[in-house]
């Protein structure tokens, strides 16, 4: 009885495969598609994570030097260091310092701001000091080691992790470093680089302020983008580098008044 039963089951099964087949030739809506199936990319580690060492050279502040829009808080655009225009949205981050416990009076303004224009988007921070700040510890104006540190070896993968934008960024292209060396720091004083962020074409760049003892009086980055799909112009770039203002005196805690700022000139060093 049970080969009886196994053979009809044979049977039977053999007979369903038959007719799942001639279905399946009669009718071509049964066909299987195609599917690709593309797994997500792996999140890429900022550069500031990787080697120790790279880490301390990128990030040598008691503080996370790093851009993060996300995690700064949005303030008056009058309170931040940094301004392009009277609109925009401007973002603050913590203060840093030269070195972990190091209490001298070098805390360093951290800010953004993001704005735009007819034709340009723009985004830039800044990392600032000011050397002439006077404070109840000091009386005195800011330690000679206290500046802006560089890193010499900022290249493409720095500025794709630079910002919200750059972090979109793809076709990286033509990386770009004028070096004007200084006796005293030896450092360079500008990096570019072109991007597009979707259709649009960019720019990342990174302009030291005036040269301070072993560095510099502030270090400031910024991502420029037209709005539609045309090709950037030199005189963009150089209307928005033009236009970004960098406030160097600090009002938090600062026994010298504003109006005894000393603004801008050509970078030189102040011993």
């Amino acid at each position: 009885m049970r080969a009886i039963l196994s053979y009809a089951t044979a049977v039977v099964t053999a007979a369903m495969m038959v007719s799942a087949s001639a279905a399946y030739a009669q009718d071509n809506k049964l066909s299987v598609p195609d599917v690709t199936v593309t797994a997500p990319a792996a999140p890429v580690e900022p550069p500031y994570k990787r080697d120790p060492w790279e880490a301390y050279e990128r990030n040598p502040y008691a503080g996370r030097y790093r851009v993060e829009e996300d995690k700064f808080a949005e303030v008056p655009c009058a309170q931040i260091r940094i301004a392009f225009s009277e609109g925009g949205k401007c973002l603050q981050a913590v203060r840093l310092h030269p070195v972990a416990g190091d209490k001298r009076p070098c805390d360093m303004a951290f800010d953004v701001v993001i704005d735009h224009t007819a034709k340009l988007s723009i985004e830039a921070d800044i990392l600032i000091f000011d050397p002439y700040k006077v404070n109840t510890n000091t009386h005195s104006s800011a330690p000679r080691f206290c500046y802006v540190r560089s890193y010499l070896g900022y290249d493409q993968e720095d500025f794709q992790d630079m910002n919200q934008v750059t972090s979109r960024g793809t076709h990286w292209r033509n990386l770009q470093i004028t070096d004007m060396q200084d006796q005293w720091s030896g450092q360079q004083r500008l990096r570019s680089i072109e991007f597009s962020d979707g259709p649009r074409n960019c720019i990342a760049a990174r302009k030291p302020g005036p040269v301070w003892h072993g560095g510099y009086i502030y270090m400031m980055h910024v991502s420029i983008c037209r709005t539609d799909t045309a090709a950037l112009q030199t005189e963009d770039v150089a209307y928005v580098l033009g236009s970004l203002q960098m406030r160097i005196y600090d009002p938090i805690d600062n026994l010298r008044k504003a109006h005894d700022q000393t603004t801008y000139g050509p970078a030189t060093n102040s011993r």
